[in-house]
């Protein structure tokens, strides 16, 4: 059995995606005894092969695949780095809180846009663990509502009073998604962006008054309807 797991592992490697992908799926469909083997050869596989490897370890949702996902944190590819984040998160392995700041220190010291997906990724992730707080209003969450798949999102109406809650409250809102909820799945509808990055090393009022009035154009081009809902991503001053 270890010789097929191990067979298998190297396949995660091969420059085909077919043979990488029935690797994976191999794997899963063996049960968590390859968490331990997969766990130790993790490091050694290309950031495609370790893609794969996380597929797996959140396959069985085993706190064993934990200290494996906290090394891949510190890995030099950034969607390996943002699916670990999202991964020791899912599993609550607060024991990666350590990685997880010096993961934020690093991304600040870099200048990492906080838009990004992997600076998105890292507040989830501190959120989920307790080691953030993310700041709620109470008019914005009075609003909040659940649509269909994408969860947690807000009406399209009222779109502009949620950019103004959050403003008013000190948070600078980085933009929104907007989906469009049919039989309880929501699909992503494009809308006027506005490219201008926000420049977090301003005085923070600042910050979030250039944010609040790039949200609010955006928001002005949406049409609103009942079935349009939108997901919305904020920071506080502690997050840069």
């Amino acid at each position: 059995m270890t010789s097929g797991i191990d067979r298998l592992i190297r396949r995660l490697n091969d420059d085909s995606t077919e043979v990488c992908e029935d690797a994976k799926c191999a794997l899963m469909s063996m049960g968590p005894e390859v968490i331990a083997p997969l766990a130790a050869a993790v490091g050694s596989l290309d950031p495609v092969a370790q893609l794969c490897a996380i597929e797996v370890f959140d396959h069985f949702d085993d706190a064993a695949a934990v200290p494996a996902l906290i090394g891949l944190l510190g890995s030099p590819d950034h969607t390996v780095r943002t699916w670990s984040m999202e991964s020791v998160a899912a599993l609550g392995a607060h024991e990666a809180l350590p990685a997880l700041r010096a993961a934020h220190r690093g991304l600040r010291a870099a200048g990492e846009p906080p838009d990004s997906g992997e600076a998105v990724a890292l507040r989830l992730a501190l959120t989920k663990l307790g080691a953030r707080q993310e700041v709620l209003p109470p008019l914005t969450a009075s609003l909040r509502t659940t649509a269909g798949d994408r969860g947690l999102s807000w009406p399209s109406e009222r779109l502009a009073d949620v950019v103004h809650d959050l403003a008013d409250h000190d948070q600078a809102v980085l933009g929104f998604t907007l989906w469009l909820v049919f039989r309880g799945r929501g699909t992503r509808i494009q809308h006027e962006r506005h490219g201008r990055p926000l420049d977090v090393d301003r005085p923070w009022r600042q910050v979030v008054e250039d944010a609040r009035a790039t949200a609010l154009v955006e928001a002005a081009s949406v049409e609103p309807r009942p079935d349009l809902f939108a997901t919305v991503e904020w920071i506080g001053r502690g997050d840069v």
